[in-house]
């Protein structure tokens, strides 16, 4: 498990990155890194439904960005 990993595809999507690249890169090392760890649920069902393209992108992004807080701290 990489910590380090995944602080900083997380910091990429706190500082502003809302790709679904960045979405989707997040989500893989969270699956790399932490196989099965319910840990991560939350974030991983967030990424999953992550179509900044689709609805309301502020606001998605929001959500996203409130989850890796919640997750990291759990993680850490």
């Amino acid at each position: 498990m990489s910590y380090e990993r995944f602080l900083a595809a997380a910091q990429r999507v706190l500082d502003g990155d809302e790709s679904v690249q960045a979405a989707k890169d997040l989500a893989g090392v969270a699956r790399e890194d932490y196989p099965g760890d319910e840990r991560f649920d939350e974030l991983l069902e967030v990424l999953a439904r992550y179509t900044p393209e689709e609805g309301s992108p502020n606001a998605v992004a929001e959500e996203v960005r409130t989850v890796i807080r919640e997750t990291n701290a759990r993680v850490m």
